[in-house]
């Protein structure tokens, strides 16, 4: 009898042993395999892919994932399979937040994100381009338009578009604006189609100015104003840009 209670100890504990571990309700268990997820970014202005930005991937209990925007795309690899919160991120656009299913098979996803400014905005911009740069190249009416942008997040100047276009400097006890146009009425002139292209691809993140936040034409622009003490970044066509 006591030989027979052994057997069957050891019989059921044999058993025991091969029982899955308990996992957490609303997780499926992946043995291993990872999943991947891609996708595509678009502004939702103009339609372009995106230049930059950031995506994390996170989710309770997960220490997330983080990759960037290339090219108008991203790509994660080797995320455990489940339910994330994608987060992305760009540069003059509203945040995107939403909850994504990656899956061992992979997972393809095309987003857009919305500008943070609005059309009549965008336009004052072009405008502004048109009148400032509408002799230049295409590359040289980008670099405008991404200067502008660029003054927006910068700390030395006005954290609105329409507040950077508008800006009156103050210097030496003298009043005048920052842009031409504003001045002498060219602001208010429709904006080629040119100039709306351009200010889209720079708003999608191509910046031909390098990083610069003005610009001046060196034949029209005397030796002693103050712009020639920036330091340059690029010149194209007739435009210095500077930062």
């Amino acid at each position: 009898m006591l030989l027979i209670i052994l057997l069957l100890a050891v019989t059921l504990g044999g058993c025991l042993t091969t029982l899955p571990p308990s996992s957490t309700p609303g997780e499926t268990p992946t043995g291993g395999v990872k999943g991947s997820l891609t996708g595509i970014v678009h502004d939702a202005y103009s339609g372009l892919k995106l230049w930059s930005g950031k995506v994390t991937l996170t989710r309770s209990g997960s220490p997330g994932y983080s990759t960037s925007i290339s090219g108008g795309a991203f790509e994660f690899q080797g995320v455990v399979p489940g339910t994330y919160t994608l987060t992305i991120n760009a540069l003059h656009h509203k945040q995107l937040q939403k909850q994504v299913v990656v899956t061992s098979n992979g997972s393809t996803i095309t987003e857009t994100l919305t500008p943070i400014f609005s059309t009549s905005e965008l336009d004052l911009l072009a405008r502004l381009v048109h009148a400032e740069a509408k002799g230049e190249s295409y590359q040289g009416q980008v670099a405008v338009a991404a200067s502008v942008l660029n003054r927006v997040v910068h700390p030395d100047y006005p954290n609105t578009l329409r507040g950077v276009v508008n800006q009156v400097i103050v210097s030496g006890g003298r009043s005048y604006y920052q842009y031409e146009p504003v001045l002498n009425g060219t602001i208010h002139i429709a904006a080629s189609q040119t100039a709306k292209d351009a200010v889209a691809d720079a708003l999608a993140g191509w910046d031909p100015s390098l990083g610069a936040t003005g610009f001046f034409a060196p034949a029209k622009v005397g030796r002693s104003s103050w712009v020639w003490s920036r330091t340059p970044t690029v010149t194209i066509g007739n435009h210095r840009f500077f930062k």
